[in-house]
């Protein structure tokens, strides 16, 4: 089978060009957010037909919930914790969505463009240390050893340096049975040249702002 960054894949939906302070930005409320994953899981099981789905927490397992519902085959879903260190420190800031909430939406957006900007620019020169919950990747391997032909698709809500996805990828592959196949699905990829594009993505080159994001709050 060819490596993941050989597949060629279908089209995105959506591909936008990159402003100065970084890629254009949309929001995916509830309804637009559900529509996005069933069309992503449409794109999948075009040619592709998973025998479970993984999510890599959180919004990826939001991601994975999602699209299952809309599956044909009703796959199973579960979780993969992949710990790194921008998403740990906000969430130790209950302050920081209300006051996002109390800005006014331009001064927002400038603000995401920005820090994902400033991110790339950082994880480019040293790529952050990802850890994964290895108990969790052992249970999803022990649930595939009684699975005939295991087809397994990652997915997440959105592929920036690729890191987080390749180091899930790597531990699955290692404790995964052999034969299994492997996909992996995006709602929207940052950056052009990440550690491991995503075989399914509905945005190229587009931020996502997802119902759970911290700078949710009236938009």
């Amino acid at each position: 089978m060819p490596a993941l960054t050989e597949r060629v894949k279908p089209p995105a939906f959506e591909r936008h060009a990159t402003g100065w302070l970084g890629p254009p930005l949309t929001t995916l409320r509830q309804p637009a957010f559900d529509d996005a994953c069933a069309r992503l899981m449409r794109l999948v099981e075009a040619d592709f037909a998973p025998t479970m789905l993984v999510g890599i927490r959180t919004g990826g397992l939001t991601v994975a919930h999602s699209m299952a519902r809309t599956a044909a085959t009703d796959p199973p879903v579960m979780a993969l914790t992949c710990r790194r260190g921008g998403t740990a420190a906000q969430s130790h800031m209950p302050w920081l969505r209300p006051v996002l909430g109390a800005l006014p939406n331009p001064l927002v957006d400038g603000m995401r463009k920005l820090e994902h900007r400033l991110l790339i620019m950082r994880r480019t020169r040293k790529p952050p240390r990802q850890i994964p919950d290895a108990a969790e990747a052992a249970v999803i391997a022990a649930a595939l050893e009684t699975t005939s032909s295991p087809r397994l698709l990652i997915a997440d809500d959105a592929v920036d340096s690729g890191v987080t996805l390749l180091t899930v990828l790597g531990v699955l592959r290692a404790l995964c049975p052999p034969g299994t196949e492997f996909r992996t699905a995006a709602i929207t990829q940052t950056h052009e040249r990440p550690a491991v594009k995503p075989d399914y993505v509905l945005y190229h080159g587009v931020l996502c702002r997802f119902p759970w994001s911290f700078d949710a709050a009236r938009r």
